[in-house]
Order: C-alpha cells, then sequence, then structure tokens
C-alpha cells in the first residue's frame, strides 16, 4: 500500500512538471531558444564560408604577387653582417651562492650562583649537563654549517668554471665564424669559383616566399606545409662570367583547384566551385615565369664585386619516371640572360610570359602536363669545384 501510494504521487509530480512546460509562455521560449541555436548555426556556417574564399583569395594574391615582393628586397649580401660582434654576456651568481653561510653562535648556559649551589648542590650536575649538551648541539650545528659552506664555494667555483669554459668556447666559435666569413670575402672578391657559387647560395637562400602555415583551411601533401622548395645548386664560370642555377620550381598543386565554396542552406553543404583548367594552367605559368624573373634578379642585383655578365637559369620540377618509378628532373624553363639585357626591365609593368620570351627562354608549351624543354646549359656537365663544407654552413645560416 505504501509503495503504491509513492508512484502515485510520483506520477503527480511529473504530470504537474510537464503541465508547467507545456505552458503557452515556457513553449513560446523553447521555440525562441531553437530558433536562436538555428540562427547561430547559419551564422557560423556563413562566417566558415567567408574564411574559407578569404583564405583562397588571399593565397592567390601572394601566388600573383611573387615578382612584385622581391622587387622590394634589398639582395645584397654584406659581409660585415656575417660577422659576429656580441660579447659574452657577464656571469649572473645567485644570491644565496653570494652570500656566505651563517655560522651557529656558541651561546654558553648560564650558571646558577654558587650560593644557590651550596643550598642545593644538585644544580651543578644539571648546570654542567646542560652545559654539555650546549656544547655538543654547538658541534652538530658548526659541522652543518661549515658543510653547507663547503658546498657553497664548491657551486660558485663550479659555476665560475662553467662560465669561463662557455665564455671560451663562445669567443673560439666567433673567431673561427669571423675567420671564415674574412676568408670567404676574399675569395669572393678574387673572384673564386667556389666563393661566387657560395655568395650567390646565400642571395637565393634569404629570399622569401609565402607558406601555408598560417592558412587553416588550405592544405598541401607536405607535411610541413612547404610549397616552395627553394632547393637549388650554383656554379659560377669565371671566364665567361656566367652564373649557372639549376633551381626546383614548385608543383602545379600550390594552386587550389578550388576557385571559392558556397554554402546550400536547403542541404546544409559547403561546396566547392572548381577552378577551370585554363585559369591553373595561366597561373601556374605566371608563377614560374615570376620565380625565374625573380631569382635572376636577386643575383644581378646582389652582384656587389660585378662578377657577373650572365646568368642561366633552369627550373625543374622533381616527377617520378613511370618506367622505371625513380625520380627524376623535369625541366620547364631555361633561360640565359645577360645582365645589360635585365638592367633595363621595369619589372613593375611588364607582360611576364613576353619578357621571357624576348629573353630567349625556353619554356614548356603546356606547364601543367609538365611537356619538358631541354636546357640550354646542362648543370651536369659542368665542372663544379666543391664549396667548402664550413661556407656551406655559413650560407644556410645567413638565411
Amino acid at each position: 500500500m505504501k509503495d503504491t501510494a509513492k508512484k502515485v504521487a510520483r506520477a503527480q509530480r511529473q504530470a504537474s512538471i510537464q503541465m508547467k512546460l507545456a505552458t503557452p509562455e515556457n513553449e513560446k521560449a523553447l521555440q525562441q531558444r531553437q530558433k536562436q541555436t538555428k540562427h547561430n548555426y547559419l551564422d557560423q556556417r556563413w562566417a566558415d564560408v567567408d574564411d574559407i574564399n578569404g583564405e583562397l583569395a588571399e593565397w592567390i594574391h601572394e601566388l600573383q604577387t611573387l615578382l612584385a615582393h622581391s622587387l622590394k628586397v634589398e639582395d645584397t649580401i654584406s659581409f660585415e653582417d656575417l660577422r659576429i660582434r656580441e660579447t659574452f654576456p657577464a656571469i649572473e651568481v645567485p644570491q644565496e651562492l653570494l652570500t656566505a653561510s651563517k655560522l651557529t653562535q656558541f651561546y654558553k648556559p648560564k650558571s646558577p650562583p654558587q650560593w644557590l649551589i651550596r643550598l642545593l648542590p644538585f644544580l651543578e650536575e644539571q648546570y654542567i649537563n646542560k652545559l654539555k649538551k650546549a656544547e655538543l648541539d654547538y658541534q652538530i650545528a658548526k659541522k652543518k654549517d661549515e658543510e653547507a659552506e663547503n658546498s657553497r664555494q664548491v657551486a660558485l667555483e663550479h659555476l665560475k668554471a662553467n662560465y669561463e669554459w662557455k665564455k671560451h668556447s663562445f669567443i673560439l666559435d666567433i673567431k673561427k665564424r669571423n675567420a671564415e666569413v674574412d676568408e670567404l670575402e676574399t675569395a669572393y672578391e678574387e673572384a673564386e669559383e667556389s666563393a661566387v657559387a657560395i655568395y650567390n647560395e646565400m642571395v637565393l637562400e634569404r629570399s622569401e616566399y609565402p607558406s601555408l602555415d598560417e592558412y587553416q583551411y588550405i592544405s598541401y601533401t607536405n607535411q610541413d606545409k612547404v610549397v616552395f622548395p627553394q632547393e637549388f645548386q650554383v656554379a659560377y664560370v669565371p671566364k665567361s662570367k656566367q652564373l649557372v642555377i639549376e633551381y626546383e620550381l614548385p608543383a602545379a598543386k600550390i594552386i587550389p583547384t578550388i576557385a571559392e565554396v558556397k554554402y546550400d542552406h536547403n542541404k546544409d553543404e559547403i561546396h566547392g566551385i572548381s577552378r577551370k583548367p585554363i585559369e591553373i594552367e595561366e597561373l601556374y605559368q605566371d608563377i614560374v615565369a615570376a620565380i625565374t624573373l625573380r631569382t635572376i634578379s636577386e643575383v644581378f642585383a646582389a652582384d656587389l664585386a660585378q662578377h657577373l655578365d650572365i646568368v642561366v637559369f633552369n627550373g625543374f620540377v622533381q616527377t617520378v619516371d613511370s618506367t622505371t618509378g625513380k625520380h627524376i628532373r623535369t625541366y620547364l624553363i631555361s633561360i640565359r640572360a645577360t645582365k645589360d639585357s635585365f638592367s633595363s626591365i621595369n619589372f613593375s609593368n611588364i607582360d611576364k610570359l613576353t619578357c621571357l620570351r624576348n629573353l630567349g627562354a625556353q619554356m614548356s608549351s603546356y606547364l601543367t602536363a609538365m611537356q619538358p624543354v631541354q636546357p640550354i646549359l646542362d648543370f651536369k656537365m659542368m665542372d663544379v669545384k666543391s664549396a667548402p663544407q664550413e661556407n656551406i654552413h655559413l650560407a644556410r645560416e645567413s638565411s
């Protein structure tokens, strides 16, 4: 009977709650919340579309302004800037190592007066015991103090020795680095093959290209999002004052195949609008042309010692030979340009492809299909002198 009463009471309570929820006011509030939730969701979907399209437009703009970006940069390498002029910082000693450990003082217990000892002889024995304990405690504390002070001095000496070792290593590294720079500068001024090649490697290493690091929606197959490889080989021929550059170009897939995205409200879907193949081809042509002109312009502009009269640029992409499965270089563009012909070009107001044709460039007729061209000068056939290993590191560090 008791259980039945509980069940009836529980059912009545639930019914009362449902009645309250079903009142017109609560039902209206529920509808408003649902409407607001839907409104917020739609706002977010439209915001996603705007973000994606914004990134697509920004990335395409980056690709279309590769040449213009380079015109604002100082390409010359300063040997003085390569030298290290830093001084080693002063030693920093923690306060606890600067201050000597405090030594415990011995406090002799106060002796009872003789007249009191004569009256109460046991007080003398108590005093002697207190004195012995005080002396023992003092010796223990003194030993701890001495150990602490010894540890402090050892730690301080270790800190100073470590500091001197690091300072000595720092000075040696600076001397070595600056000696390498001196050697490279002298060799460059004397037009030594490897030095001129290294100098121009530094120029190309410092050239900044766009990265996808800060893009959220545009992806690339390379895990590091490095879309511009900036891998190259450089050789110099003193007799003809000719610099030869073997340069890896980015693949056509750096161009998003999606031109824009749209939101279908009825299907609640964001779908992409494909970029036309002809648009991809034209944009890729522009990218290859921009990198070619930009690279040649950079080394000519940085020619401090006037060692360059001619630059040969061979641009290639890494592909796989379907018959062997091995990686091969497919050359998409090759050009030999003279400094005189380049000095008369106004890069802020040119048609890149027309400019390259006028300079005699050999360029693939269909770049995205990777139809190869024959390099004007085969890099493999050149007698390239190896650059000193330390100078190779110097080139990497300068970028």
